[in-house]
């Protein structure tokens, strides 16, 4: 599957052609305190597949200490809007992106919500996706989209 996004100004852009996964809603504080919203809408994609687009030079990283085991929480923004953008997930293949930076994301859909022992007392859950209190394993075969 081809995907592209961009982060608000249009600055930083991207690109995955191959495997991406299903939209996982994470319910992490981290997570929910680095994107602003309820859940971030996390996409697992091929790293082999992804490529920046525009002016790489305009992405700029923050790495949270490590809480309980490595690997450091990681996270990449534009310098100039602030957008989160897609972070390389070191040794594992995989690059995790925001299903709200895509141009198109008709065809995915949220397959799991991950951490929902840290969810927002806000929040509600009213799909009848699975729901993992933490870290669940990583997308299976069945959880990708060709």
């Amino acid at each position: 599957m081809k995907l592209t996004g961009r982060c608000l100004c249009g600055r930083v852009g991207f690109e995955v052609d191959g495997w991406v996964s299903q939209i996982q809603a994470c319910h992490a504080e981290r997570c929910r305190r680095a994107t602003g919203g309820l859940f971030a809408p996390e996409i697992a994609a091929s790293a082999d597949g992804f490529r920046w687009v525009g002016d790489e030079g305009g992405v700029a990283s923050y790495t949270a200490p490590i809480l309980h085991e490595p690997p450091a929480y990681r996270r990449n923004f534009c310098k100039t809007c602030g957008s989160p953008l897609p972070v390389l997930l070191e040794g594992a293949g995989m690059v995790v992106l925001h299903a709200g930076l895509l141009d198109d994301c008709s065809g995915l859909q949220v397959f799991r919500h991950a951490f929902v022992d840290q969810r927002s007392a806000c929040c509600q859950i009213d799909d009848d996706a699975p729901q993992f209190p933490g870290q669940p394993p990583v997308p299976g075969a069945g959880d990708i989209v060709p």
